[in-house]
């Protein structure tokens, strides 16, 4: 997991600069949003990416 102040930034700079794919985004409808990064699709190593603001509530 990777805590982020901008999710949105984090995933332009993890998928526009370093080339990953967007494997799933979930959002559980209260305001928590996680969107997982990995560098292919199918591959077991994958990065989540979490509000850390939310995440510190």
């Amino acid at each position: 997991m990777l805590y982020v102040n901008n999710q949105d930034e984090a995933l332009d700079f993890w998928t526009e600069t370093v080339g990953f794919n967007v494997i799933s985004e979930e959002n559980n409808g209260q305001g928590m949003r996680w969107i997982e990064i990995a560098p292919a699709k199918g591959v077991e190593t994958s990065i989540i990416l979490h509000n850390k603001e939310f995440v510190a509530k």
